[in-house]
């Protein structure tokens, strides 16, 4: 557990301590959310990128997969 310091508006920490008593588990879960939210993002402006790719993609894990330098891939033991 980190405990750090943060500045914030008066209005803000007043609406927050108005949703709830335990200001930090309020500010940890928005944290969460916000950077579920920011996964969710990254993973929808990826959609669509591997069809831009020369090889299909089974191709190109087929090609990972078989790299020396990619151990955990391996599935041969």
């Amino acid at each position: 557990m980190v405990k750090t310091s943060v500045t914030i508006p008066d209005d803000v920490y007043e609406e927050a301590k108005k949703q709830s008593d335990n200001f930090s588990l309020l500010v940890s879960e928005s944290l969460r959310e916000f950077l579920r939210m920011k996964k969710v993002e990254k993973a929808k402006a990826s959609f669509g990128k591997w069809q831009k790719r020369d090889k299909a993609s089974a191709e190109i894990v087929k090609g990972l997969r078989e790299e020396k330098s990619r151990k955990y891939a391996d599935r041969s033991n």
